[in-house]
């Protein structure tokens, strides 16, 4: 962090837009091949919130990645609820899961890093999207996949691992969703709507890093 943070360069709110266009070391002035402008968004206010008090910054991170936490308890209790192998005590099994997920020490270095919030910030999208999905897919399906279509876009500009969702999402509603195999598969036509997103996305990234 001490390398990437300086306090005063995320105190410009007019500087938000240039996110878009750099990547993510630009202001040090080195090339990189990471663009994370959301990122660089979350900690502009931080500055704001907390200036040079930096214990504050990480709170963020922490409360950040409780919320994570949350959404993985909240995606797995439907996608068990979904799938009709699954036993009464299904719920718990998904609180465990999420009990695990948050004190495993796998997640330190993203939790103690505010560099590293672009995890935490691109689960958030991606939970958050493939929960919407699952919850709204068979009462109202257009409400589902904008939902994830938004979540998608965020997600993007959070961290490159993003780029997965639209996989994921197609392969969790061929498993899980309702009726017959066809019916199923004609379900997931809509992700190719996420192409947009992720065309969008990918110009983005390319005219940032060439600058």
């Amino acid at each position: 962090d001490k390398p990437f943070i300086d306090y005063q360069r995320f105190t410009d709110l007019s500087a938000i837009p240039r996110y878009c266009t750099e990547n993510a070391w630009a202001a040090r002035g080195l090339s990189s091949d990471l663009y994370r402008p959301l990122l660089s968004v979350s900690l502009t206010l931080d500055a704001h919130l907390f200036g040079d008090w930096f214990a504050g910054w990480h709170l963020i991170n922490i409360l950040l990645h409780a919320a994570a936490t949350l959404l993985l308890y909240a995606f797995l209790a439907r996608l068990l609820a979904m799938d009709e192998r699954a036993s009464a005590s299904s719920a718990h099994v998904a609180l465990l899961a999420a009990l695990v997920f948050a004190v495993h020490p796998v997640h330190t270095e993203v939790v103690n890093s505010v560099f590293n919030r672009s995890n935490t910030l691109a689960a958030l999208g991606m939970l958050g999207g493939l929960w919407w999905l699952l919850r709204y897919l068979d009462s109202r399906p257009l409400l589902a996949w904008a939902g994830l279509f938004l979540a998608y876009t965020y997600a993007l500009f959070c961290r490159e691992i993003a780029i997965v969702l639209p996989g994921m999402a197609a392969v969790l509603v061929v498993v899980y969703a309702d009726g017959d195999l066809s019916t199923r598969i004609r379900k997931t036509l809509p992700v190719f709507t996420l192409l947009i997103p992720m065309i969008f996305y990918l110009y983005m990234r390319q005219s940032a890093l060439a600058v």
